[in-house]
């Protein structure tokens, strides 16, 4: 349970950048924010101040002209700027109003003649000095005059003819304006934030995908599989990481099936010392148990040779011919055996060629018809004459001869031995010698195939049998990489093997 939570808190690179990247631009977001609204308050009193200041000289102009258009032209001014004015003359009475209606609201106007009373002055409380200079003052003041409490920028302007201009601008203007703008500006770092957002996301995630296949690589690499590469990068130094895994990878597996053919290499030494040593132990066990006997007949015919070698020559001469017999059943297990230890342990080379598998039979037929003729047994050759065979001739030899001696030794009844053949597939022949006769007991079929096993224990030794032949047939076979075996039938027993075709 523990491993499954830690598992769930793991997050991807790219997802820890998306978080850190988003973090950061929510902070400049705010930041940008904050310092808008506070920096456009200040900013957009300095404005009025300055739009103030820019009033003063056109109020001064239509002040001193002589059109008669004062009214209009203080009307317009007070509109452009959304101001009120209060003007005094030089000598310091209060001779206009913005909100006086009295007199002097219809022409002509006499600025010098007429004052307005000074009952009509704004009344009000100045909260903050913004500024000061030589001829003029800049303050945040609030109307003391009914119940409303409304906060003006008040700007004070002493002109060079020597007329005082007040001019009011309402501070809830100058607010709604900044207000305004942080609304705007705002909105703009939210759409800016989102866009880069989005922007930033898709490059992370370009940088970061390729970063994801590269740990999905490297972890296939561990399990040893090296059969996908990293795909290339326009990003310079993923590129050289991904060119760097590719060489690594490469190198790995170069490595790696080196290291797997000498290790088979070394599994094929260890297997093949293994056969060699168990043939050791095959050759000496069958060899002190097959020579026991032959080695004591030709140690007693040899202590009597030497008796009656003066005495009774003749008797001499059947001993000598007696320990010839046993000397040649001697040589032939030897070459038996040393025949399977040779098949067996791959130090034999064969040397393939083509063949006529019906020859093969027919020579066997031919070279030993003179047994055949004398156990009167009808040998009969059914192979097809087209089957060409591929294979080691000379040892493939071996196997029919062994096949057919089996055959002969065992034949009975009808005394019919046939050689017979079909096709197995596209790469083989199936040839199969079969013998009437007695069956071969279901407990000895397994055992047959293997050293010195002898399935008739009635064999004499005279007939010169030690139950290696099968074992031959097996080694051959197996070193051809071709099947064998054995069927009983009803009044006989087959025996078959495979060979490869010519193609």
């Amino acid at each position: 349970m523990a491993k499954k939570q830690k598992r769930k808190q793991k997050v991807t690179l790219s997802q820890k950048l998306i978080r850190i990247i988003a973090l950061v631009l929510v902070f400049i977001m705010v930041s940008i924010i904050f310092l808008t609204y506070k920096g456009l308050d200040v900013l957009y009193l300095t404005l009025a101040g300055v739009e103030s200041f820019l009033a003063t000289y056109e109020i001064e102009d239509a002040y001193n002209s002589t059109t008669g258009e004062f009214f209009s032209v203080m009307d317009s001014i007070e509109r452009e700027y959304a101001i009120t004015v209060e003007l005094y003359s030089s000598n310091g009475d209060f001779v206009y109003s913005s909100s006086y209606k009295g007199m002097l609201s219809s022409p002509p106007y006499n600025k010098d003649t007429y004052v307005i009373p000074d009952s009509e002055k704004k009344n009000y409380e100045v909260i903050m000095d913004l500024g000061q200079a030589a001829s003029n003052t800049f303050n945040l003041s609030r109307d003391t005059q009914g119940s409303r409490n409304t906060e003006y920028l008040v700007g004070t302007w002493n002109t060079e003819t020597g007329i005082i201009i007040k001019i009011f601008k309402v501070k809830t203007t100058v607010d709604n304006n900044a207000r305004l703008a942080v609304v705007f500006v705002s909105f703009v770092a939210i759409l800016a934030s989102a866009c880069g957002f989005i922007a930033i996301s898709i490059i992370v995630k370009r940088i970061t995908k390729p970063l994801g296949k590269m740990s999905e690589i490297t972890k296939n690499m561990s399990s040893l599989d090296f059969s996908q590469k990293c795909e290339p990068n326009d990003v310079t130094e993923i590129a050289l990481l991904a060119d760097s895994i590719n060489e690594m990878s490469e190198s790995l597996k170069t490595s790696l099936d080196d290291l797997r053919q000498k290790n088979e290499k070394l599994q094929d030494d260890i297997e093949q010392e293994k056969t060699i040593d168990r043939l050791r132990q095959v050759f000496i066990s069958g060899v002190s148990h097959e020579l026991k006997t032959p080695i004591a007949i030709i140690q007693g015919y040899s202590e009597g040779l030497k008796v009656f070698l003066e005495s009774d020559p003749e008797t001499a001469k059947k001993y000598c011919s007696t320990i010839i017999t046993e000397t040649e059943r001697m040589n032939s297990l030897v070459m038996k055996l040393l025949d399977i230890i040779k098949y067996e342990s791959g130090e034999y080379k064969l040397m393939y060629e083509s063949f006529n598998v019906y020859d093969i039979i027919e020579d066997w037929f031919e070279r030993n018809r003179s047994i055949l003729d004398e156990k009167r047994i009808n040998a009969v050759n059914d192979i097809d004459k087209e089957y060409m065979g591929f294979g080691d001739l000379f040892i493939l030899s071996t196997v029919v001869n062994n096949y057919m001696s089996n055959a002969v030794s065992h034949v009975d009844s009808e005394m019919l031995i046939r050689a017979s053949s079909k096709e197995i597939d596209n790469d083989r022949y199936r040839i199969s010698i079969f013998n009437t006769g007695e069956q071969i007991a279901p407990k000895d079929i397994d055992q047959i195939w293997n050293s010195f096993y002898r399935a008739d224990k009635s064999m004499s030794r005279a007939q010169g049998r030690f139950g290696l032949g099968l074992a031959i047939v097996a080694a051959i076979q197996k070193l051809h990489e071709q099947e064998y075996g054995v069927i009983n039938h009803d009044n006989g027993v087959e025996f078959w093997f495979d060979v490869k075709k010519n193609s």
